[in-house]
């Protein structure tokens, strides 16, 4: 998330930029494939006040 301007909170799996806040990106979220390809399962999104 860092790579693409996202801060993490304190808050395990919270991310924000100036845009949005994403969370739930805990491991149990997020697959990879055999190509390294990383897949984002039940993040929430919202527009970061």
């Amino acid at each position: 998330m860092a790579a693409i301007g996202f801060t993490k909170q304190k808050n395990e799996g919270r991310f924000t930029n100036d845009e949005f806040v994403v969370w739930d990106l805990v491991p149990r979220n997020v697959l990879r494939d055999k190509d390294v390809d990383i897949f984002i399962i039940d993040a929430e999104i919202a527009k970061n006040q």
